[in-house]
């Protein structure tokens, strides 16, 4: 087999990229229970401060018919007075149709406050419900925090020990196949290498190890005897040859 230098480092670099992977979708579980929590009590939290804007209105709007309410009594009860001071039966029946008309906007005013405070009542109970559950809630995340935090800050300790040793690990490929490389594992996260799988006895079989889509066993031959990148035809991925992975030590974490 030729010198298989650059492959070996691209091979070395995947070996740690999938570590790296296999940790961050562990630890995205983790934190997946701890988001789906936080995004219920912000539900919560932004259906109590819709109810409490609402109930402020309602108890604002209160407050004016209420005024208005006593304004218009005031009024009725000057009246009342005026009735002592008419000095004909005309002024007196006048003034008994305006009492009239008056109290008739008092009843319906009236009956709007009632509305108003019932409305208000209702929200207020619904507040109080809506605080009781965001109260739940963060006791549920509170549990969430002490239950998974010692296991998020080992995943984060150890990706973050992973993606130091990278630094090193991604020097030793060359820059062009670096880029490659990077290229297709912003499609494949940890999944940028495949293996060429093939039977000595049958190379007309010769497939790509991850879509499992036939290969020309050109690329086997080429990979036998040279030290470039090969790509599948139908994914993309950088070919490689199964042997290398096993002659080169996993890494660790």
């Amino acid at each position: 087999m030729a010198a298989t230098g650059m492959l070996t480092a691209l091979v070395a670099l995947f070996k740690l990229d999938r570590d790296i992977h296999t940790l961050q979708t562990g630890l995205e579980s983790v934190q997946r229970e701890q988001r789906t929590q936080e995004a219920r009590i912000a539900e919560l939290t932004k259906a109590l401060d819709a109810v409490e804007s609402v109930t402020k209105k309602t108890q604002a709007d209160q407050g004016v018919r209420e005024l208005e309410l006593k304004t218009r009594q005031q009024h009725i009860e000057k009246m009342r007075t005026s009735l002592n001071t008419t000095k004909t039966n005309k002024e007196y029946s006048a003034i008994l149709v305006q009492i009239s008309a008056e109290k008739a906007e008092v009843s319906t005013i009236e009956g709007g406050v009632l509305e108003l405070m019932q409305q208000v009542e209702t929200n207020q109970k619904q507040i109080e419900e809506l605080r009781k559950q965001i109260e739940q809630e963060q006791g549920v995340l509170a549990r969430i925090h002490a239950e998974h935090g010692e296991k998020v800050a080992s995943l984060e300790r150890q990706i973050e020990a992973l993606k130091g040793r990278r630094v090193g690990l991604a020097s030793a490929v060359p820059p062009d196949a670096l880029r490659q490389y990077d290229r297709i594992s912003q499609k494949y996260p940890g999944d940028a290498l495949a293996p060429i799988e093939y039977d000595e006895n049958d190379l007309d079989t010769v497939s790509c190890g991850s879509c499992y889509m036939g290969l020309n066993v050109e690329h086997l031959n080429a990979l036998r005897g040279r030290d470039e990148v090969r790509r599948c035809n139908s994914c993309n991925r950088i070919l490689y040859l199964a042997e290398l992975m096993v002659e080169q030590p996993a890494a660790h974490h």
